[in-house]
Formats: structure tokens, C-alpha cells, sequence
């Protein structure tokens, strides 16, 4: 009795603590051309406890890379374990954005004159896509990354074993 308990116990835990299958905004994998990120909202708060706004009563830093309106520009510093944007606005202080827990810091550019997208990721396949506003000096929007190219060989690894219906229709 306490062995066939303990076993259900065991596949109870197992099945429980199994990751569920992401849910694609788009297509499966199988489906894909080619690898590809995509986007949910799985894990969105991750990049709250690693991220700090700070201002800084400095001089302005040495030019980097400028705004559409050519009167902001920002620098980028570090990357791993931790990196941080600098951000001249034309106020009396920089503002600092600092990510700790980082695997890397990609594609920061301006969207427009006062928009700023950075994406900071938190390992090899997890990032968050952030746009800052530099003039109210908050997020407007944060959403979950993820490079797929992982997902994609292993769907295409496996549909010669169990079958893809993308792929069968394609041969």
C-alpha cells in the first residue's frame, strides 16, 4: 500500500511540476521557415526585480547615440552580469537605467524622438521587450521575448518521428 502510494505520489509531483507547452501567438515551430522570437506574456515580471531607475546629478555624459530630434541621446554601458543605459533628455540630471541578472543588452534604439526600446536578456532564449519614455520617465511597455530557434529543432527533429502536419504539406 505505501509503495503504490508513494508511486502516485511521485507521478502526481512529476506531472505537476512538468512545464506546459507554450502557447504561440502564431504557429507552432512546425510550422515555421525559419527560427523565430516570439512573444507572450509568460514570466513578464522578470525584468521588474532586475531593473533600477536612477537619476544622476552628473555632467552630461560624452555623446552617444542621438534622438530623431537630435536633443536626447543615450550611451550604453556594461552587458553582463550587469549593464545600464545613460539618458541625456535635456534636464537637469541623466537618467540611468540599470539591469542587474543580465545575460546581455540588445538593440537599444530610438523609436522615435522620445521613445526608447531596449531589450535586455535574462538568459540565452528569455528577454523582455521594454520601451522607455524619456520624457515621463516610465515603461509603456514590457513584454516577454523568446528565440525560438530552440523550439524549432527540436519540432523539426521530431516530426519525421511523430509526424508534422506543416512540413507533410510542404514535401
Amino acid at each position: 500500500m505505501t509503495y503504490n502510494l508513494t508511486s502516485a505520489l511521485v507521478i502526481l509531483l512529476a506531472l505537476i511540476a512538468a512545464p506546459a507547452e507554450p502557447t504561440w501567438s502564431g504557429s507552432a515551430p512546425d510550422c515555421w521557415v525559419e527560427p523565430r522570437f516570439f512573444h507572450s506574456q509568460e514570466m513578464s515580471d522578470i525584468w521588474k526585480d532586475r531593473t533600477i531607475i536612477r537619476r544622476l546629478h552628473e555632467t552630461k555624459p560624452k555623446a552617444g547615440t542621438y534622438s530623431p530630434n537630435k536633443g536626447y541621446y543615450f550611451t550604453v554601458e556594461g552587458g553582463r552580469p550587469n549593464g545600464a543605459v545613460t539618458i541625456y533628455a535635456e534636464k537637469e540630471y541623466l537618467l540611468r537605467i540599470e539591469f542587474s541578472e543580465l545575460f546581455g543588452l540588445a538593440d537599444v534604439k530610438w523609436i522615435n524622438e522620445k521613445l526608447l526600446f531596449l531589450r535586455p536578456w535574462w538568459g540565452r532564449v528569455l528577454g523582455t521587450d521594454l520601451i522607455y519614455d524619456v520624457e515621463t520617465e516610465k515603461f509603456v511597455y514590457d513584454e516577454t521575448v523568446t528565440d525560438g530557434y530552440l523550439a524549432y529543432q527540436q519540432f523539426r527533429e521530431s516530426c519525421p518521428m511523430h509526424g508534422c502536419q506543416c512540413i507533410k504539406k510542404k514535401e
